[in-house]
């Protein structure tokens, strides 16, 4: 049965998403912060074995991330969602709107990470491939239709306005645009 997570995190941390950027973000980030814990969102740690923490948003998921991560990982996802195979609940991440990506970010923050660094979370409307070693990638499957991604910049915006993304950076895209590179 799913439990509170206790551990608070400092210094910095790389949540890896799913862009066809993806590897080439992770590298630059490690190149900045190369102490940085690493962790993802969904499927990520399928790609990435570094990673023993995935935030995800689809609970119903959470038993096939660690059987395609292949290792034992921890999934932590927002509480009240079916869900028994998460590990961890997260009362504070209710009602958080947006991609997995930008919640991720915002859960990482919550982890007590100083800094979050977004790598192969670009969320794009001209990014919207998975990266080919992504095990939910389809040759004709795309991310997310673009009024969803338009829909889910609109809750970057708000999430920023409201602090939430205080101390978040990113390498790519429009969330680079928006909330700014690290240096």
């Amino acid at each position: 049965m799913p439990q509170s997570y206790d551990v608070q995190h400092k210094g910095s941390a790389i949540i890896c998403g799913a862009a066809p950027c993806v590897f080439e973000d992770l590298e630059n980030a490690l190149k900045l912060r190369p102490g940085a814990t690493i962790v993802g969102v969904n499927n990520a740690a399928a790609i990435v074995p570094e990673i023993e923490h995935i935030w995800t948003q689809h609970n119903n998921y959470a038993q096939e991330y660690k059987t395609k991560a292949g290792r034992p990982i921890k999934v932590h996802a927002r509480s009240g969602i079916m869900g028994n195979d998460v590990d961890y609940w997260w009362n504070s991440m209710v009602g958080m709107k947006g991609s997995s990506g930008i919640v991720a970010a915002i859960w990482a923050k919550a982890m007590g990470f100083d800094e979050v660094v977004m790598a192969g979370i670009p969320l794009s409307v001209s990014s919207t491939d998975y990266h080919a070693q992504y095990p939910d990638s389809k040759p004709d499957k795309v991310f997310a239709p673009t009024n969803n991604i338009e829909h889910w910049q609109r809750f970057l915006y708000i999430h920023k306005e409201h602090g939430r993304m205080d101390g978040v950076t990113s390498l790519s895209g429009y969330t680079r645009q928006v909330l700014g590179a690290p240096c």
